[in-house]
């Protein structure tokens, strides 16, 4: 792929997140390519996932005419929080609200970014969008979905526990989305979706947490905390959006065995 003056090395989650919203606002597609670990993939918990396997198929994909129809020159992107992370991990609570040419929002948004570290530099794996952001965190409507997506993944944990796998597999999107180091799983259906979870069941995980960390009106992002049998914390987030009035679990990123910030 042809070069690009931007960064293509991040020694850190956040430099990569940063890097985002340079190569975006600069309308580079191979410094934006530049910024993600492949296979990439955006979930959206309202609309559709969009998925690349490298970098060179990223950035012909690039286009930022639909945003300027809207009246768009630049986008910002909120201070990023980790929320989980691992030496190859890390989950950050990200978002970003665009701007027109007087400096007036268009539009804002909150994101979770998986970033990883398959090889020598931190790149964004997924992108989990709310895409339904108001801006009012105090809304009735976001209050609503944050409970009804606690009680979705609440049920899946449970179900999973009790090794009901056809259950899990019935509040969930398919494909569902799995985000590994370097890896994007795309599970394509139910069948496959039980057979992967009945694979990998262990014992009983005992949960110390379970709380909506991003909420939008018809998404959110749940994030989870659980003791596994060997004695470790394992940590995960997982996307959760409401399409033709059904709720689903759209993608799951895990950290496993590791801990959290603070």
């Amino acid at each position: 792929m042809p070069s690009s003056a931007l960064p293509s090395h991040f020694e850190a989650p956040e430099d990569a997140y940063r890097g985002f919203f340079r190569a975006d606002n600069a309308k580079d597609p191979d410094g934006w390519a530049a910024v993600m670990s492949y296979p990439h993939v955006r979930v959206s918990a309202t609309g559709r996932t969009v998925y690349f396997d490298t970098p060179e198929q990223y950035a012909a994909r690039a286009s930022w005419a639909p945003r300027e129809a809207t009246g768009w020159v630049r986008s910002q992107g909120v201070d990023p929080a980790r929320l989980h992370e691992s030496a190859d991990k890390v989950h950050l609570l990200g978002g970003w609200t665009r701007y027109n040419a007087k400096s007036e929002p268009i539009l804002s948004n909150r994101v979770t970014y998986v970033l990883t570290r398959p090889k020598a530099s931190w790149g964004i794996q997924a992108r989990f969008g709310v895409d339904s952001f108001t801006g009012n965190d105090d809304g009735n409507d976001v209050e609503g979905t944050a409970s009804t997506a606690v009680d979705l993944v609440d049920r899946f944990v449970a179900s999973l526990s009790e090794g009901r796998f056809g259950r899990c597999a019935d509040l969930c999107r398919l494909p569902l989305i799995l985000v590994g180091v370097g890896e994007v799983y795309r599970v394509a259906d139910a069948g496959g979706l039980e057979a992967l979870l009945a694979a990998r069941a262990e014992s009983k995980a005992r949960i110390r947490d379970i709380r909506a960390v991003q909420s939008g009106t018809d998404g959110a992002v749940v994030a989870v905390t659980a003791g596994n049998p060997s004695g470790a914390t394992d940590h995960g987030v997982m996307v959760v959006g409401r399409q033709d009035e059904r709720w689903e679990i759209a993608g799951i990123s895990l950290t496993t065995g590791e801990s959290a910030p603070g």
